[in-house]
């Protein structure tokens, strides 16, 4: 029951407009902070050319990043900016551009997509933000994953470069290569080309420009499905010098040497109610289809379903050996089964479109022209870098400490998820406050922030000024 004195009911209610510089986005300062520390808008202004008109190439990227982290979709991004004086003020911007610019200016961005500036600013980005990222918050059981997958993106017979593929709904085919929690590359399929294109075209300028530069080539794990389990990419990833787990359930031949295998080569590794299996098994052999030249290492797995007679099988193809595995080999567990762990922990990897296509609207590409869909999506993707960059950086040390002991024993290692793009805006990106800046000295001050958010918040942007 509600009393009085719980729920006041106001009498009349009065509004008020004043003078005062204020945004609804000032935690935007936490973006702007990591991108100064890191000299990311000067990273970027380099690779860009003049550009003739109102606004420069940097004024129209920073704008539209700045609407997609606050909330805003598609090309209209830059509309409620353009009204946001303090803001404006935030992003050291004079003004942005209106929606029509932007759409133009997207064909122009496009180019710079295609031509290797956009894509070259994604890889220095994602290096530099890794580079002052903990070593140990990159690692996933002892291997820096690379995950090289494509999307389906919306589309329709007026939009351009729509694929129509067996099975599928059709759409724009979006390849991506995450280095990490972080995107190193990305491309829309063009006419001609799918997503095993695009990813063979991407690989190798990302394993030499993010992640040889970190060290961190010998620890990197090339993760894919089945799509690319053929010996064009395999053949690639041999030549990177980089490990790989690779889907082998395309291939006709894989299939007909795990049912060849001998009963007694399979490991039993019992039921699992959580698939639905009454048993299943593991094993390892040689895999080598007709037209390669060499055979590679077979992980297999076998299992019945409950009810099923006949034995399902799937497969993957790696390059690791027992003693690259080994820090994983604890207990009873073996070669194959760690070989399946690592394969499996690409499911977790899958949930990073969650923050693209869902939280930033990229499932929905806004324009009908693939040039400036590409373009749009260069930009969201460096949007999105820079939010991923105050969760990996900035809230490492929160992330740390939720993960202590409440009896104040020493800290364990923080593996509690990383925020969402979603969770970010609405905690910590749209809180209000007021912009003055005097010469170059910036002054924020937040409004009706409590007081355990306060702190949050302060950590943060403490850990972005350190990096």
């Amino acid at each position: 029951m509600v009393t009085t004195s719980q729920h006041k009911r106001p009498h009349s209610i009065k509004i008020e407009f004043s003078e005062e510089t204020a945004t609804s986005f000032a935690g935007l300062a936490l973006v702007e902070r990591i991108a100064s520390r890191l000299g990311l808008w000067p990273m970027l202004e380099k690779l860009l050319p003049e550009r003739k008109g109102e606004y420069q190439w940097i004024a129209i990227v920073k704008s539209v990043m700045a609407g997609l982290l606050s909330g805003a979709r598609g090309t209209f991004a830059t509309q409620d900016l353009r009204e946001d004086e303090a803001l404006l003020s935030l992003l050291s911007l004079d003004a942005a551009p209106e929606e029509a610019t932007v759409w133009r200016a997207l064909e122009g961005l496009g180019e710079l997509a295609r031509s290797g500036e956009l894509s070259e600013a994604q890889e220095l980005w994602a290096r530099a933000i890794l580079a002052k990222s903990r070593r140990k918050d990159l690692l996933n059981l002892g291997f820096f994953p690379i995950f090289a997958d494509g999307t389906v993106l919306e589309g329709s017979r007026r939009r351009e470069g729509t694929k129509y593929q067996k099975d599928k709904k059709p759409g724009l085919v979006w390849s991506t290569v995450f280095t990490g929690p972080l995107l190193g590359a990305q491309q829309l399929a063009e006419e001609g080309e799918g997503e095993q294109a695009c990813i063979r075209r991407m690989l190798p300028s990302v394993i030499e420009n993010v992640v040889r530069p970190l060290g961190l080539r010998r620890q990197a794990l090339v993760l894919a499905d089945s799509l690319h389990g053929d010996e064009p990419t395999l053949d690639l990833l041999e030549g990177l010098n980089v490990h790989y787990i690779v889907g082998a359930n395309k291939l006709k031949k894989t299939v007909e040497t795990l049912q060849g295998v001998p009963k007694d080569h399979w490991l039993e590794t019992g039921e699992d109610a959580s698939r639905g299996w009454e048993e299943s098994a593991v094993c390892v052999c040689w895999l080598q289809c007709n037209s390669w030249e060499k055979k590679r290492t077979l992980v297999g797995r076998r299992w019945k379903n409950k009810g099923e007679m006949f034995f399902n099988y799937s497969g993957v193809v790696t390059d690791l050996e027992t003693k690259t595995v080994k820090h994983l080999l604890k207990g009873s567990a073996t070669y194959p089964e760690a070989i399946w762990r690592l394969y499996g922990s690409k499911m977790g990897l899958e949930t990073f479109y969650q923050d693209l296509l869902s939280d930033l609207g990229l499932h929905h590409p806004p324009c009908q022209e693939l040039k400036r869909n590409a373009g749009f999506y260069a930009v969201a993707t460096l949007a999105h870098t820079l939010a991923k960059a105050v969760d990996l950086i900035g809230c490492q040390d929160l992330r740390a400490e939720s993960a202590s002991r409440k009896d104040g024993a020493k800290p364990r290692r923080a593996r509690s998820r990383r925020m969402r793009l979603w969770s970010l805006r609405r905690r910590f990106f749209t809180l209000p406050g007021r912009i003055v800046r005097h010469g170059h000295m910036l002054k924020i001050t937040l409004l009706g922030v409590g007081e355990t958010l306060r702190r949050q918040f302060e950590a943060i942007f403490a850990s972005l000024s350190r990096c």
